[in-house]
């Protein structure tokens, strides 16, 4: 559950992660302010989280002259220490016709030192797509972009930026 808090999202446990998969997007509900109907774990669960956690939208493109067309992406990312776990939605742009979105987990780490980040993104087998993704790319100093990056699938190559929509509070 996302829950709306000074027109900031705050991440309720972890909830968000189930909503995700079983709606395909956030589900979102309205803080009353009635602070005792939260379970005692999300007093800590902001804590836990890092700075990239939150909700994020992307873009990644193939290389010049590949006639492919720039694809958009919603992404949740979730960072515990270096560790990041993130779950994407995108349009169904190359896969069977029986889907209008492609669903993907990702896992990966950010290098503190360097701000690199590094995920390996694993579509769910949506529209018949199953295969990984590797990224690459550099998070801002703010962390609330990834500025240019790279993808390669065995070989085949592009790139990708994101900026942070909605940070957890």
């Amino acid at each position: 559950m996302v829950a709306m808090r000074n027109g900031r999202s705050s991440v309720a446990c972890g909830f968000v992660v189930t909503a995700v998969l079983a709606l395909g997007s956030a589900a979102t509900a309205f803080d009353d302010g009635d602070e005792k109907a939260k379970p005692a774990c999300c007093e800590n669960c902001a804590a836990r989280l890092g700075a990239m956690s939150g909700i994020w939208s992307g873009e990644y493109r193939y290389s010049e002259g590949s006639g492919q067309r720039p694809v958009v992406f919603t992404a949740y990312l979730f960072q515990e220490g270096d560790r990041i776990k993130a779950m994407i939605r995108e349009p169904n742009t190359f896969g069977d016709a029986d889907s209008p979105w492609l669903h993907a987990t990702a896992e990966g780490r950010l290098d503190p030192a360097t701000q690199g980040l590094t995920l390996i993104k694993t579509y769910d087998g949506t529209a018949g797509q199953s295969h990984d993704v590797v990224y690459k790319g550099t998070v801002s100093s703010d962390s609330s972009q990834v500025l240019e990056g790279t993808w390669d699938i065995s070989g085949v190559q592009g790139t990708f930026t994101m900026k942070r929509k909605a940070p957890v509070d």
